[in-house]
C-alpha cells in the first residue's frame, strides 16, 4: 500500500514537467501541487510552508539563477526532500537533510562511515 504524499512540483511548461506530474499524480494517495517555473523562488516558498509537503521537485532548467535552491530548502523546511531533474542528463539528484544529536565520538565516526545510496550513471 504507498503511502499518502504531498509534493510539490517547480517546473517548466513542457513535456517533462507534464509527463513528470502525470506519474505522480497517478499514485494513489499523493497529493501533487504544479507551480509554474514563471513563479518566483518566494511563490515556492510560500506554498511549501503552507502546504508542508514531503518532496518537492524542481525542473533542473529553474535552478539556473537559483543554483543553491535544494540547500536553500533544505536549511529552511528539515525533513524536506528535493528532488532535482533535467532532460540533459536522464540524472536526478536527491537531496535530504538529516541532523544527528553528537553525544560520543562513536556518534560522529558513524556519521562519516554512514553509505549512501548510490546509483552509476549509464
Amino acid at each position: 500500500m504507498t503511502k499518502s504524499k504531498k509534493i510539490v512540483l517547480w517546473g517548466q511548461e513542457d513535456l517533462l514537467s507534464s509527463s513528470v506530474e502525470l506519474f505522480l499524480t497517478n499514485q494513489k494517495g499523493w497529493h501533487v501541487i504544479s507551480i509554474s517555473d514563471k513563479e518566483k523562488f518566494e511563490v515556492l516558498i510560500s506554498v511549501v510552508e503552507e502546504v508542508q509537503p514531503d518532496v518537492v521537485f524542481i525542473h533542473q532548467g529553474n535552478e539556473s539563477g537559483n543554483l543553491n535552491l535544494p540547500m536553500k530548502l533544505l536549511q529552511g523546511f528539515p525533513g524536506l526532500k528535493v528532488i532535482t531533474f533535467s532532460l540533459q542528463d536522464n540524472l536526478m539528484e536527491v537531496y535530504g537533510k538529516q541532523n544527528i544529536m553528537v553525544n560520543s565520538a562513536s556518534d560522529l565516526i558513524s556519521a562519516v562511515e554512514a553509505e549512501p545510496v548510490l546509483s552509476t550513471k549509464q
